[in-house]
């Protein structure tokens, strides 16, 4: 399990301060935020959200979102999968090219045992520090590492007006074409609900439209987000074609990264590859 991470690409260095970043977060949270910034002077600073603390193994700690700036050269070429993938953004990769600066937005200490923060709060917490900072300092692109995507920031914007898991950037769906010789086969799995404690989805089929599967996919998440993971094997969802049940199945995924997902079969027709069960973890 990862965790949610977005970069801020600028042409130019950005010129910020934490303290009304903070300010600007707590009213969109409606949330008191402490901000702890190092003496270095560097722009890496961490939002405290004192609110929502959670017992761990270690004690009671707080969730954070930490800034972290770079004098890194942005090298386009580490890019193209995510550019790949960028469905909304046709520019990507002229948008990543010009990128001078980045800056990157990670939540830290809200993740990775049962009694973590829940996934709709560690979205949301993640989002309000996030449009901050996109409201404030005005990047040139939004690259969201754990859904594997690139924004145009004004359209991310838009997309605030939106619950936290419908905004640009929260769930991604991904499209591999493995075509040969003999067969049409095709892959489309999701990214983005790993990274908050619930599983990823997957569909290895031929002969379906993939406008079609893709809808199925952000519908069959958006579901679990809201009503919690599924809990074993055996299940089923409303295929793509009228009448028809897609039986579920937890499987390794198929395409990086590695990750227990739940695999949607939409049977002998337009099934494709093999399916191994493996353990739900």
């Amino acid at each position: 399990m990862s965790i949610q991470m977005a970069e801020l690409h600028y042409t130019t260095p950005p010129s910020y301060d934490p303290a009304v970043i903070a300010a600007r977060a707590e009213e969109l949270l409606e949330s008191d935020i402490e901000t702890v910034t190092p003496d270095s002077g560097s722009g890496t600073f961490l939002l405290i959200h004192k609110k929502h603390n959670i017992q761990r193994e270690e004690g009671v700690v707080s969730p954070q979102t930490a800034i972290l700036s770079t004098d890194k050269q942005t090298d386009p070429a580490t890019y193209a999968a995510i550019i790949a993938q960028s469905w909304a953004c046709n520019d990507a990769a002229a948008r990543i090219e010009s990128s001078k600066r980045s800056l990157l937005i990670t939540e830290m200490l809200a993740e990775g045992l049962a009694d973590s923060l829940e996934p709709a709060e560690r979205i949301r917490l993640f989002h309000g520090v996030l449009q901050a900072f996109v409201e404030i300092t005005q990047p040139n692109a939004i690259v969201f590492k754990h859904s594997q995507q690139v924004a145009y920031p004004l359209a991310y914007l838009d997309s605030c007006e939106k619950d936290p898991i419908d905004r640009l950037g929260s769930l991604n769906v991904r499209f591999f074409s493995i075509s040969n010789s003999e067969t049409n086969d095709m892959l489309m799995d999701t990214r983005g609900l790993d990274e908050i404690g619930l599983h990823d989805l997957q569909v290895h089929f031929r002969d379906l439209d993939p406008n079609d599967v893709s809808k199925l996919l952000f519908s069959t998440a958006k579901y679990i987000f809201e009503n919690g993971p599924v809990d074993g094997s055996g299940q089923t969802v409303a295929g793509t074609v009228p009448d028809s049940e897609w039986s579920c199945q937890f499987e390794d995924a198929l395409v990086e990264p590695k990750r227990n997902i739940l695999d949607l079969n939409p049977g002998p027709i337009y099934a494709a590859g093999n399916r191994e069960t493996t353990r739900l973890e």
